[in-house]
């Protein structure tokens, strides 16, 4: 017979192909991918087909090769195999025209089981040859299945790894993580993570998994000259340190009878890091795969705090541009100069009085003074208009919410920061722009800035009118207070400018 194999296993492939010649069959082909299968069935007829239903072709799939060949041959018997078989890709193949189904791990006697079932006119055959060979194939089968159980469960973990770390969005939140997954795998315990400093004079305690109280490292201890030049200076990617050499190699480590895993962390070939984890029940080195799951880890992680630090310092700069933009707006008018800077100081200690999270007044201070960086998309001459607005006009300037967002879009901030650029002019009846929202639809923090923007611009002189008293303008919030504004939330600003926080409006 003449059987073809598609299968992007290279090992799988060529042991289904060392089996399949063991049963002296004519020819036995092996393609690892979906193309390569489809170009051999247009050039060569065969009598059976063995084809992966994962195979890595971006255009020509499992299902996809399948549904090729029946084109061309419906009556050439398809073997699928699979090791990650549901129901549903189950009843799509044999809708396609598959004669059988093998489900990874399986074993060569399953294959020839497979062969029979569809090749009925050579059963005999392969029963007497699938006999003698029953003893080697039970042996290679178990080989087979441990390297694939191995392999998958390997690249599971390696998923794992990649997902977590993906997930991160900051350098704080990375470290415990890294700690967490190293100490997930079965030949280590007591993991801790160490920053490097540029002298490199001591390492720095970041982050630890395992331990019990008061036996971690200390915060900050010092390596010896040896490990500095092993570890931090010579490019190794693993080192190993006997329980007898970890006291000597590093100040104040913990007293132990472990060997300990030392993985350096590199970023542009610079030394940043070093991972550390004690091995369990004595071992004295790690198994092959787990030591490539550390090095992927480290890998990993070295990137993902490479994009971080570049992320950070690439959104540092255009927040930094934005607020000079922001400063160039307000220096424009002579009303209305460090506006922005009023109203992120007020709002601020608002948020502070209605009990916000810090993580919230954190985003008042950062965001706050960004509220009308949308303006910059309206023209001066509408903006510093000494008189009232047309309606055309007034639309135009109704706009600077949404432009705002867009324009800090690149910032990555999170929604709730958003709103305050974006919902700003929102009003608690519902009547504000630019989306109408209402109440406690409208975000916590934009409610704020909306109270202080109006008291500020009834505090400031305009080039068509001169600046209201404090008194006029704290009568003329509480006058609008659930309407215009959320009663909470003013109550809070009243509660600020009363004790006195508020020292009048600053020189424009």
């Amino acid at each position: 017979m003449k059987i073809l194999i598609v299968e992007d296993d290279v090992m799988l492939g060529e042991l289904l192909q060392e089996y399949l010649q063991r049963l002296e069959h004519e020819r036995v082909r092996v393609c690892l991918t979906g193309r390569e299968g489809f170009d051999a069935v247009t050039r060569e007829a065969f009598d059976c087909a063995f084809v992966d239903l994962c195979l890595p072709d971006t255009d020509i799939d499992g299902l996809q090769l399948l549904t090729e060949i029946k084109e061309k041959d419906p009556r050439l018997p398809v073997v699928m195999m699979s090791g990650y078989t549901t129901l549903d890709y189950t009843i799509k193949a044999m809708q396609k025209g598959a004669s059988d189904f093998l489900t990874k791990p399986f074993t060569l006697h399953d294959v020839a089981l497979s062969l029979q079932r569809v090749t009925k006119d050579r059963k005999l055959l392969l029963q007497n040859l699938s006999l003698q060979l029953e003893v080697q194939a039970r042996k290679e089968l178990e080989e087979v299945n441990r390297q694939l159980e191995s392999r998958i469960d390997e690249q599971t973990r390696l998923f794992h790894i990649s997902k977590e770390i993906d997930e991160i969005r900051s350098s704080e939140d990375l470290y415990p993580r890294i700690v967490q997954l190293a100490s997930s795998l079965d030949s280590v315990e007591k993991v801790t993570f160490f920053l490097v400093p540029r002298d490199k004079s001591k390492l720095l305690n970041m982050a630890g998994c395992g331990w019990q109280p008061n036996e971690s490292w200390p915060q900050l201890i010092g390596i010896s000259e040896d490990q500095k030049r092993q570890l931090l200076g010579n490019g190794a990617s693993h080192v190993i340190i006997g329980p007898d050499e970890v006291q000597a190699s590093f100040e104040n480590a913990p007293q132990t009878d472990s060997v300990l895993s030392c993985w350096p962390m590199r970023i542009r070939g610079e030394p940043f890091g070093l991972l550390m984890a004690f091995h369990k029940d004595g071992n004295t080195s790690l198994p092959a795969e787990e030591a490539r799951l550390f090095d992927f880890l480290i890998r990993k992680a070295s990137l993902a705090i490479e994009n971080m630090a570049l992320y950070e310092s690439l959104s540092s700069n255009f927040y930094g541009i934005l607020k000079s933009l922001v400063n160039a707006l307000e220096a424009k008018d002579l009303y209305t100069g460090k506006h922005s800077e009023r109203v992120t100081r007020y709002a601020t200690e608002t948020a502070g009085v209605l009990g916000c999270p810090g993580a919230q007044i954190e985003s008042m201070q950062t965001v706050g003074y960004l509220h009308d960086i949308g303006k910059i998309g309206v023209r001066d001459s509408i903006l510093n208009k000494p008189g009232p607005l047309t309606s055309e006009e007034y639309e135009l300037v109704k706009k600077h919410p949404s432009i705002g967002e867009s324009i800090v879009a690149d910032l990555g901030l999170t929604p709730e920061e958003r709103s305050i650029v974006r919902h700003h002019h929102e009003r608690w009846d519902g009547t504000g722009y630019p989306d109408g929202l209402a109440g406690e639809q409208i975000p916590i923090l934009a409610r704020i800035v909306s109270v202080v923007d109006a008291f500020d611009a009834m505090t400031s002189k305009r080039a068509y009118r001169d600046s209201m008293s404090f008194e006029e303008s704290i009568a003329e919030l509480q006058k609008n207070g659930g309407k215009q504004f959320d009663p909470v939330a003013l109550d809070a600003f009243l509660e600020v400018v009363k004790n006195g926080r508020h020292n009048g409006n600053k020189s424009k």
